[in-house]
């Protein structure tokens, strides 16, 4: 009797919960192949120097990043956190070492293939910065 009388309702209960574990399983597939894909793209050299980047003067982030995967990256996400000089984390801040929106270089970057990189740094640093960072590449959008 509950059955008859509450079908329409039970049916789509069933169905809304086969919708979430197609969807958790979908998203655990495409974040296992990010993981894949971040493993076969290097940053390389990353460091803190004063010069020249885009056309501005002053402290900025430099390196190198090396796509050894099989797919042209459009845009590449890279996390740079940085440190007080107690050492805690004082600020994270994402960078775009590849990004085809970009104004100054929107060149995608092909397999086998590197570029150069450098983001003024000098308007976004923290007060209490001490000079440390770390860099990873969190994201990666292909064409």
């Amino acid at each position: 009797m509950f059955f008859t009388r509450h079908k329409p309702f039970t049916v789509l209960g069933v169905i809304i919960i086969f919708l979430l574990i197609l969807t958790f399983y979908f998203q655990k597939m495409k974040n296992e192949e990010l993981q894949n894909e971040l493993s076969k793209v290097e940053l390389q050299g990353v460091k803190i120097g004063a010069g020249t980047s885009k056309g501005k003067l002053g402290t900025a982030i430099f390196g190198v990043i090396s796509n050894n995967g099989e797919r042209t990256i459009k845009i590449a996400t890279m996390s740079v956190e940085f440190f007080a000089e107690a050492g805690e984390l004082s600020t994270v801040h994402k960078f775009f070492p590849v990004n085809n929106y970009s104004f100054s270089d929107s060149s995608a970057l092909a397999p086998g293939e590197s570029k150069e990189f450098g983001f003024p740094i000098d308007e976004i640093v923290p007060e209490n910065w001490g000079g440390t960072i770390t860099s990873k590449l969190i994201d990666l959008q292909f064409k």
